[in-house]
């Protein structure tokens, strides 16, 4: 039997792209709050529907996995106290302590680019440097950061971070729009790479920039590169030039 992983909030826009990639590596369980509209399970996969708010059904879908992908998250345009306070903040603490409670060793968190996006268009910035939220959304991103460190440190787990930064499917109209986002693109190839390199690693915590190796990227990947082998294969401007051939 293959290795089973549990991934939260995977019906969303990120999460529809990834699936498919991630069933290469890992049978999957998916937990979502509601159906799966966008992903149509196929093989091994199993379908848990549970609220991120619920401490109890959480820790009862990570009996049988070995590691979780932490995706469930509100977008940085709702409304602090009925949205981003009870799953950005609650729900991670949620998930973080359900897969404490079953003995999850691996907890991979998705956090965002936009955690330091107000340093100066073009200055290279490092994942220890400190944090200059550009959002509400960025700021309880920092809280899930924060929390995966203590996690790491009180209880021994090993967990990662991913700044995922402006991720975006490889059709998508966006992407071919001029300006910052042919920059800060993530690929849902390179994502998954980290995703997995992750997964496998031991490292006990740190905090990665989710980039694909763009012409002008200004995040940096050294540390990436080095502790996980992460080698992005993807670059905006090369996908949108062969797109055009």
């Amino acid at each position: 039997m293959r290795e089973r992983i549990l991934i939260t909030g995977p019906g969303g826009r990120v999460g529809k792209e990834i699936v498919p990639l991630l069933r290469e590596h890992y049978a999957l369980r998916l937990l979502d709050a509601a159906p799966l509209k966008s992903i149509q399970l196929m093989g091994d996969d199993e379908f848990v529907q549970a609220d991120i708010r619920d401490l109890d059904a959480i820790r009862r879908a990570c009996d049988g996995v070995t590691a979780m992908v932490h995706l469930a998250a509100i977008s940085d345009e709702d409304d602090f106290h009925t949205r981003l306070l009870p799953v950005n903040l609650e729900g991670v603490y949620n998930a973080f302590e359900a897969a404490r409670q079953a003995g999850l060793k691996k907890v991979v968190f998705t956090s965002t680019g936009q955690t330091v996006l107000y340093y100066p268009k073009g200055e290279w910035v490092t994942p220890d440097m400190p944090a200059r939220p550009w959002t509400v959304y960025a700021c309880t991103k920092m809280f899930g950061e924060a929390l995966a460190r203590h996690y790491s440190d009180k209880h021994g787990m090993s967990m990662i971070v991913i700044r995922l930064c402006w991720f975006q499917a490889y059709d998508s109209e966006l992407l071919r729009k001029p300006g910052d986002v042919q920059r800060e693109w993530c690929s849902p190839r390179d994502f998954v790479q980290l995703l997995v390199k992750s997964l496998q690693t031991d490292i006990p915590f740190d905090v990665f920039f989710g980039v694909s190796n763009n012409t002008g990227r200004f995040w940096d990947i050294s540390n990436a590169q080095k502790l996980l082998g992460y080698e992005p294969v993807d670059d905006a401007a090369k996908v949108l030039e062969s797109a055009k051939t």
